[in-house]
């Protein structure tokens, strides 16, 4: 949670827009795994990787988007005053 709280404060989440989307899908995966954990045994390795390959999948897609928009603002000279922004919300 402090982790969080840091994140927004510092705006992170504002730089890497997909990342709060991620832990939400991270978090649906984990929920996941608990519930078929009641009828079938899953490996506590399984279930960390779940987590991490989704933020870092995100993480890695927020990063080819801000180099996509940044080449883009550099190729139009007119352009680089604007930027397209999208809030996280927080």
């Amino acid at each position: 949670r402090s982790l969080t709280v840091h994140l927004v404060r510092q705006g992170t989440l504002d730089d890497y827009v997909y990342l709060e989307h991620g832990a939400h899908y991270a978090i649906g995966a984990l929920a996941a795994i608990l519930l078929i954990t009641i009828q079938h045994q899953i490996n506590e390795i399984i279930t960390g990787l779940a987590g991490v390959l989704l933020i870092a999948a995100s993480l890695l897609s927020s990063i080819r988007r801000n180099k996509a928009l940044s080449a883009e603002t550099e190729g139009d000279g007119e352009r680089s005053e604007q930027k397209s922004e999208v809030s996280s919300g927080a």
